[in-house]
């Protein structure tokens, strides 16, 4: 694979990662747009929405376009080495490991954030309500599933193998 390769298998997981994003934020964009008055801020909120589905649209199907375009133009020539299943396995493991870590540390901060402000507030009398007690409880699984991924990728492999070509046959 050349770095080309690369980047496009990369712009194409982002396209993935906004796509979801957008998803995520379809319940959001209903409320928003029943109990809102003012058309400004449904149009602006659907504008937004539209341009990331567009721009979703185009990172999947033009990544190679965007891969060129990213990448300085190099003068030497290139040293590609063939990946092995293996190996692009455990690569790919980790970096959806760093990318759980990523998503993880930041719900973190925001946890150990508001129990701060919490504190030093003395606001005894507040209610947590339940997405808020789940996501705190989330945040510590993804930062185990995170670890887990970067430095058990091994590991995780061999159970992948075990699972797709058996116990007792040989995986590559």
């Amino acid at each position: 694979m050349s770095r080309e390769d690369f980047v496009a298998v990369a712009s194409r997981l982002f396209a993935i990662y906004l796509f979801l994003l957008f998803i995520r934020q379809v319940p959001v964009s209903v409320q928003l747009f029943g109990q809102s008055d003012e058309t400004s801020w449904v149009a602006l909120h659907a504008a937004v929405i539209g341009l990331g589905l567009i721009a979703c649209v185009f990172l999947w199907f033009f990544p190679l376009t965007v891969a060129r375009k990213l990448l300085p133009v190099m003068r030497e020539a290139r040293s590609e080495k063939a990946l092995d299943a293996s190996v692009a396995m455990s690569v790919g493991l980790t970096l959806i490991g760093v990318w759980v870590m990523a998503y993880a540390l930041v719900d973190g901060v925001y946890w150990l954030t508001l129990l701060v402000r919490m504190q030093r507030a003395n606001a005894t009398s507040f209610d947590w309500s339940p997405d808020q007690i789940a996501g705190m409880i989330a945040t510590p699984v993804e930062i185990l599933i995170a670890l887990w991924l970067i430095f058990g990728s091994a590991g995780i492999k061999r159970l992948i193998y075990r699972y797709r070509y058996g116990a007792s046959s040989d995986a590559p």
